[in-house]
């Protein structure tokens, strides 16, 4: 993120780029795993790149046939070298004379969209309060108080059950699973079902809004723990998801993190929900679609819910 906002901040380059290249911002895990052309496509660019092994992520230039020209991840964040690299290419750069045109009848690449009549959320992640390692380095100053992003579809069946008055067990699920992860320095787990150890829900209706008040415990044995007040408002108009403002906030520990770093002890780490507007990020989809099981409710909040309270 921070290497983001340290290259396109600069007007130049952005001025380099809208006048010679056709910019592209693919998801990494979607369009690796895509076997159509485009799929096909980006991995001969981006398999061109000698370093780093470990990661196919960073800026690539390349020319219609494939040819990389320039590719790379480091420095990060970035001193200069986008646009050193986007004049370089533009002085440098001939154009193919034979590029094959890529088949636009195959399907397209690995991209899940929303079922049909489903609502998109804009999901926010931010850690209010932390205790962090001294540091030397500035990407690692710079990304501890970033904030991370994603999304949660809201099925038709479920909207259909908001307008009942009623918070849905599928819903809650996906919701606590695949949201509640601190994404603020990368991508994290998701929670596993048996990691939902205890959960509460009120859902109050109050002059055509539900009020939603709940509390939730979270462990996976050993690493993480989040413990965290849930509320917020939910409204619908007819079929119509018109309101979808929800805030998760509690304690959050991490001991171990497979990417970067993670803070000392506690921390305050809040998590933000608001129906997404039209732009063009609504129709990113969510992270976790890729694996498969992201609409599917395994049944721990069900259970949870219809356990009687001691």
């Amino acid at each position: 993120m921070v290497d983001r906002a340290s290259t396109f901040a600069n007007e130049e380059t952005l001025e380099l780029i809208r006048k010679g290249f056709i910019a592209f911002a693919p998801s990494l895990t979607e369009i690796l795993k895509s076997r159509d052309p485009a799929g096909d496509f980006f991995r001969k660019v981006v398999n061109q790149r000698p370093e780093p092994k470990h990661t196919k992520q960073g800026y690539y230039i390349c020319s219609p046939d494939g040819t990389l020209l320039k590719g790379w991840m480091y420095p990060r964040p970035d001193d200069g070298t986008m646009k050193r690299y986007l004049k370089e290419a533009m002085e440098k750069y001939q154009a193919p004379t034979d590029v094959a045109a890529i088949d636009a009848g195959r399907p397209d690449r690995f991209a899940p969209q929303p079922p049909a009549g489903a609502a998109v959320a804009e999901v926010y992640t931010k850690l209010l309060e932390a205790n962090w390692q001294k540091t030397n380095l500035e990407r690692f100053e710079k990304i501890r108080g970033a904030i991370g992003r994603d999304r949660l579809w809201i099925t038709k069946a479920e909207i259909q059950d908001l307008s009942k008055n009623s918070f849905p067990d599928s819903l809650l699920e996906r919701l606590i699973r695949y949201n509640l992860v601190d994404n603020t320095r990368g991508v994290p787990s998701v929670w596993k079902s048996p990691d939902i150890k205890e959960l509460t829900v009120k859902v109050v209706p109050e002059a055509g809004t539900l009020r939603i008040e709940g509390s939730l415990k979270l462990d996976d044995g050993g690493n993480r723990h989040y413990d965290a007040k849930l509320e917020g408002f939910v409204a619908v108009k007819g079929e119509t998801l018109t309101r979808f403002d929800l805030v998760a906030h509690g304690v959050h520990l991490q001991k171990r993190t497979a990417l970067g770093e993670v803070p000392i002890g506690d921390t305050t780490f809040a998590v933000a929900f608001t129906l997404a507007s039209d732009a063009d990020s609504k129709t990113v989809p969510p992270l976790f679609t890729f694996d498969g099981g992201y609409l599917r409710a395994v049944g721990r909040v069900s259970e949870l819910r219809n356990t009687p309270t001691k």
